[in-house]
């Protein structure tokens, strides 16, 4: 399984419960439509105001091949478009390649 992650810092005038909002009533409905995306997840800190992310997406594919077809899809660019509409300079993007420890599907 490859994930993208994203750690997301919302734009400058932006409140944390609009970063929130817009995070899960606008973007997150365009994000859904990523071709081949197997789960999506974000995750808000119960403190924000001593987090250095307001948020953390993360992005599951079958493979390498499935998130690069996603990410260079038409729904990847309307994707990418729609988070410069709430989010701010500070950002973290990692493409990882998941083992799950602990859990139903432990190795």
């Amino acid at each position: 399984m490859h994930k993208l992650v994203f750690g997301l810092s919302r734009a400058d005038g932006m409140s944390f419960e609009e970063f929130r909002d817009y995070w899960l009533d606008d973007h997150a409905p365009v994000a859904s439509e990523l071709p081949g995306l197997r789960r999506y997840t974000v995750s808000f800190p119960s403190d924000p105001g001593r987090s250095q992310y307001d948020g953390f997406a993360q992005l599951y594919f079958d493979d390498e091949a499935a998130l690069n077809a996603a990410m260079d899809s038409p729904e990847g660019a309307e994707t990418a478009r729609n988070i410069a509409e709430f989010t701010g300079d500070r950002m973290l993007q990692m493409v990882v390649e998941e083992h799950v420890v602990v859990g139903d599907e432990a190795e």
